[in-house]
């Protein structure tokens, strides 16, 4: 078979030419002229005028920004030991946002909003705890090297060392 458009040989079970991605007639394998459409597309004569029912809403799905959470999450949990439970909420909106597709593609769009508003949630929920833990530990690391106690553990942690000397 080959392509009335671009005269690509084309398999005899194909389609759609794979040079050009004109829609292919697989009835007859002879090339048929090419007729004159208005539309700049390659899908030859196939006129495709969705309905307004049939056009899917744009939904946000907020993958970007629970994935950074959890980037965020990961490596503040290095600093405070509270980000953890930011990390916790940043999978579960990572968790919801991969529902909203397929609320959509299953032609769910009340679902899918629902969805989108609940990982929206959990979103801002697990930034909230990760500011706050970004918070508490700055005060506490301040705290901790204006008092002297900072010193203080350095001196235990050196007296124990040379108490117990692991070298022998």
């Amino acid at each position: 078979m080959f392509c009335p458009k671009c005269g690509q040989e084309a398999g005899d079970y194909t389609r759609i030419c794979p040079a050009c991605g004109e829609l292919l007639d697989n009835s007859s394998n002879t090339p048929q002229p090419m007729q004159s459409n208005n539309n700049s597309n390659n899908y030859g004569n196939y006129n495709y005028n969705p309905s307004p029912a049939s056009v899917l809403p744009q939904i946000p799905d907020y993958k970007v920004q629970s994935i950074l959470l959890i980037v965020f999450g990961a490596i503040t949990c290095c600093f405070s030991c509270f980000s953890i439970i930011s990390l916790a909420f940043a999978i579960v909106a990572l968790v919801n946002s991969n529902k909203i597709s397929t609320h959509l593609a299953a032609g769910n769009p009340d679902l899918a909003q629902e969805y989108s508003k609940k990982t929206k949630m959990w979103c801002w929920v697990s930034f909230g705890i990760l500011i706050a833990g970004v918070i508490l530990s700055v005060v506490y690391f301040v705290y901790l090297f204006s008092t002297g106690m900072y010193q203080d553990l350095m001196d235990q942690i050196m007296d124990f060392q040379y108490q117990y000397d692991f070298r022998n």
